[in-house]
């Protein structure tokens, strides 16, 4: 799932990207996405990393049946996980810098 969900993230096509993650979701291919409450993005490649956050952000709003939302009602604030980087190339943060940039720019 990595690779087409990077694929269409990097096209622009962030809608296809969620349907992938979606789908990923859907059959456990990311088991540890979320944790108590927190989106944990370790492990994924930045593109990746975006659509959990747009998908996450959507969910909070939309409130899927068939999918685990972020209820900041009955769980507070919205805690996203992105890591020091220990494991990139370099031992550069990659995920946190993503993230914030997307934040800023959409």
């Amino acid at each position: 799932y990595n690779a087409a969900i990077s694929a269409c993230e990097l096209a622009g096509e962030h809608g296809q990207s969620k349907l992938l993650l979606e789908a990923a979701i859907s059959r456990d291919a990311f088991p540890t996405l979320w944790k108590g409450g927190m989106l944990d993005l370790h492990d994924l490649p930045a593109p990746v990393a975006r659509t959990a956050v747009r998908l996450a952000l959507d969910d909070m709003v939309r409130r899927p049946d068939e999918r685990r939302f972020h209820d900041t009602e009955k769980e507070g604030d919205f805690i996203v996980i992105t890591g020091r980087g220990k494991r990139s190339e370099g031992g550069a943060a990659v995920l946190r810098p993503a993230i914030l940039a997307m934040f800023r720019d959409e």
